[in-house]
């Protein structure tokens, strides 16, 4: 028999905060998977790969043919690639000039590529800008270097990159750290941890710190540097500053400007 005592304990169950169900808690987003989030979905599709044939002296009085890829960036809606120069033309001091042909960017999901062609280099900052051509009717996303924002000693730093087709060219982020800030031979970043060269570069919260660049010294110089460990780690892992970036790329293309 169902008494009123059992009828008022029911109750008090029923009523109690632990009986009734709490909506679930949303989940905090962090800071890092916000910035992570931004750079996948905003800087990924302006991040290209760019084929090009080769060509090269052998050493031993031939040329060589070489099919080869590298990483780059849109930097103008309308078809303005930044890649590094020595990933391209090769480093000078090998002393040999590679010289690139049937050159096209890989935007997207296009297996094929667009034409393009080099518009000019800067060598001594390891900067080369390719213009899609003829000049393509779409706009496509690019990262902007004018504006850039200064990162500090010790500030976390990120690169985006692109997977290949079989990992659906999704946006691979790697993490590195401002292990060092020089003045010679002229300012720049120096990251530790996966920073590498031809790609952008940007701080914690998704504004772009600059674009990583190979700087070697002189033949001689990289000869008495063969021993040192710090040498050879810092060559791959230097960063040119955004605003560099920027006043470069505007004195790049000012004639380009002035032609259209």
């Amino acid at each position: 028999m169902f008494t009123l005592t059992a009828a008022l304990v029911a109750w008090s169950f029923i009523q109690s905060p632990a009986a009734i169900e709490a909506p679930a808690a949303a989940r905090v987003v962090s800071s890092s998977e916000a910035t992570y989030a931004k750079l996948a979905k905003e800087v990924a599709p302006a991040i290209v790969n760019v084929k090009f044939v080769m060509d090269f002296d052998s050493g031993f009085g031939g040329e060589q043919s070489e099919e080869s890829e590298v990483h780059g960036v849109m930097i103008r809606e309308d078809g303005i690639v930044l890649v590094s120069s020595a990933m391209m033309f090769g480093y000078e001091g090998m002393g040999f000039e590679i010289r690139p042909r049937e050159i096209k960017v890989l935007v997207g999901e296009d297996t094929e590529g667009l034409p393009a062609e080099v518009i000019v280099r800067d060598r001594e900052r390891d900067l080369a800008w390719l213009r899609i051509a003829p000049k393509a009717e779409q706009k496509f996303a690019a990262v902007a270097f004018a504006g850039g924002s200064s990162v500090n000693l010790g500030s976390e730093v990120l690169q985006v990159m692109k997977l290949d087709k079989y990992f659906d060219r999704a946006a691979y982020i790697v993490e590195g750290k401002v292990a060092a800030i020089v003045s010679k031979p002229r300012s720049l970043l120096v990251a530790s941890g996966n920073v590498t060269v031809g790609l952008p570069v940007f701080a914690s919260d998704g504004a772009v710190v600059g674009f990583g660049v190979l700087q070697l010294p002189e033949q001689d110089e990289m000869v008495a540097m063969q021993n040192s460990m710090t040498g050879q780690l810092v060559f791959a892992h230097t960063v040119l500053p955004a605003a560099d970036v920027a006043t470069a790329t505007a004195t790049a293309l000012a004639n380009l400007d002035k032609d259209e």
